[in-house]
């Protein structure tokens, strides 16, 4: 029997399929590039990384969602500014995200003063929470426009928006359903695939969660655990379309740690949902239009269930190497 693994936390296309077994509950008894830096006058940065205007986008609507979470802050009571504390720090690791230029550019992108957003009027919690809504719509047309990479970063932290706005009061955006089915590029349909192995084993995983809990936590496993059935059913019906076999959900799965009491039925559903995170966000990466919005749309839901049964978010769910809980 195999244990409990992250996926590896840079994409590698030809270990999806993996990721999405060893990311979560491992199946038992189963199968389962820099241009030359030489002394030429260095071009603009837009010539070099063609993502450089979709960066600069991203950076300015998360200085001025910042701007707002500053303005707010200032004029609070100190119980609201330390709850928008940790809220707000994760801002400030997403705006360093977006100005960091990539591996191949030889020009930063320099962030604008956050101060010179600032709103007018101090916007209330509620216009926070529609704020982060807002944005995280907002962010679906770089999403398609960005490199894989920053496609990646991009679904991440509009799932983390998702999360801050629903601590804030917000209500949770609704999914994305999978694009109807056609022929699949090889390295999108190892993503489906191991996003059904993923979801494979957290049916499996709710199954036990929900005996380790009280009526009221056994009715929020029930309702994850339809969630998780109906996406790996969808998953099914894509991959069967493109046309391939879907991986077959393991005979058993071994379990990270003994589920032995509520808290641990708790633990373990929010590693189940983080790690679906991982997933998901990998699968963005490899894939293009429709069915990259579905997958992001997935990395968010995860990444509020995850938020539901941990009570805190992540300035990056679905990315490790970026301090993401796992």
């Amino acid at each position: 029997m195999l244990v409990i693994t992250l996926p590896p936390a840079p994409l590698r296309r030809r270990a999806l399929l993996s990721a999405g077994m060893l990311g979560l509950l491992t199946a038992c008894g189963t199968a389962a590039a820099h241009g030359s830096r030489t002394g030429r006058t260095a071009r603009p940065a837009a010539e070099i990384d063609p993502d450089t205007a979709v960066r600069l986008r991203e950076l300015r609507a998360t200085q001025a969602l910042a701007a707002r979470y500053d303005a707010v802050s200032a004029a609070a009571t100190p119980a609201t500014a330390a709850r928008l504390r940790p809220l707000r720090t994760q801002l400030t690791a997403q705006l360093a995200a977006f100005a960091q230029p990539g591996p191949a550019d030889t020009a930063s992108v320099s962030p604008t003063p956050t101060s010179t957003l600032a709103p007018a009027a101090a916007p209330t919690l509620a216009d926070l929470a529609a704020a982060e809504l807002a944005t995280a719509r907002g962010r679906a047309a770089d999403l398609l426009a960005a490199s894989p990479a920053l496609a990646r970063l991009i679904a991440s932290v509009a799932a983390s928006g998702a999360q801050r706005a629903v601590l804030l009061g917000g209500r949770a955006p609704t999914g994305v359903p999978l694009p109807a089915g056609g022929t699949l590029p090889a390295a999108a349909l190892a993503a489906l695939q191991a996003a059904l192995a993923a979801e494979n084993a957290a049916v499996y995983g709710y199954g036990v969660i929900g005996a380790r809990l009280d009526r009221s936590g056994q009715a929020r496993a029930t309702a994850a655990l339809a969630e998780h059935q109906a996406r790996g059913l969808a998953l099914q019906q894509r991959i069967a379309a493109a046309p391939a076999t879907p991986a077959a959900a393991a005979p058993g799965y071994e379990l990270p740690f003994p589920v032995n009491s509520a808290a641990d039925a708790v633990r373990l559903a929010a590693l189940l949902e983080d790690r679906l995170a991982v997933v998901y966000a990998n699968g963005v990466q490899a894939s293009v239009g429709p069915l990259r919005t579905a997958l992001a749309s997935a990395l968010r839901q995860s990444a509020l269930g995850a938020l539901g049964w941990s009570g805190t978010g992540s300035a990056f769910p679905g990315l490790p190497e970026r301090g993401a809980p796992h």
